[in-house]
């Protein structure tokens, strides 16, 4: 055996430098290439997805609701145009507050020419559909039936769920379709916070509460209590 013999295929070479040779042409392991990442391309790539991503979230906050509100500006959800006012913070499905109405008919039709009644939103949070029915009697209000729809609402507290808002606003003669885009839109959700919002700057805590001339009453308002909160 040479001294230069190649221990991987056992030839011999006349000296060092030709085994070397043959080493380097049929033992060397080829090494791979090494990639470098393309941050140019893929960093491209990666702000185009971002893009993508950040306009798909912003539509899909941004975009219209699919129901243009008719009458804008704030609510005014009053009856009677007298000089004594009453402000009523109610709930639509509050037992109470249902309990309440036909006390509030009768001050209007006795002193109806006296008094201005506004309806004010508080839908209690452990009442399922008293938010949504808020909204619905805004809906019903930008086409100009909210007491209609109000009146509705309260003779059937105990069926509140949508499906039942829609079919309520069709016998109270709305136009169906932009009802049922108002309410599915849920645009009139910041109407009905607002006058919750307005309530707790009062102290209101719970249904019904009524404001005659500033003064508060919480529960059921009776002539004999209206009377004797007006001064008449």
């Amino acid at each position: 055996m040479s001294d230069y013999n190649c221990n991987s295929c056992d030839k011999d070479f006349d000296n060092q430098e030709s085994l070397n040779q043959h080493n380097l042409a049929k033992h060397t392991i080829a090494q791979k290439p090494v990639r470098s990442f393309n941050f140019k391309k893929y960093g491209f790539i990666a702000v185009v997805l971002v893009l993508i991503i950040g306009a798909g979230a912003y539509f899909s906050i941004a975009q219209p609701t699919g129901y243009a509100i008719l009458k804008e500006g704030a609510a005014d959800n009053s009856i009677g145009t007298g000089q004594i006012s009453i402000v009523e913070y109610s709930d639509f499905q509050c037992p109470a507050c249902g309990a309440a109405e036909p006390y509030v008919k009768e001050i209007l039709q006795k002193y109806g020419n006296k008094t201005k009644l506004t309806y004010k939103h508080f839908p209690l949070p452990f009442h399922q559909y008293a938010a949504k029915a808020a909204e619905a009697s805004e809906c019903a209000g930008d086409q100009d039936k909210f007491w209609e729809y109000h009146d509705k609402l309260f003779e059937n507290q105990n069926k509140l769920d949508v499906g039942s808002l829609k079919k309520y606003a069709q016998q109270n003669g709305l136009d169906t379709d932009l009802f049922n885009k108002c309410l599915d839109s849920g645009v009139m959700s910041s109407r009905v916070s607002q006058d919750k919002t307005e309530a707790k700057s009062l102290g209101v805590d719970a249904t019904p509460t009524f404001f005659v001339n500033g003064k508060k009453h919480v529960g059921v308002l009776t002539p004999e209590k209206f009377l004797e909160l007006s001064g008449l």
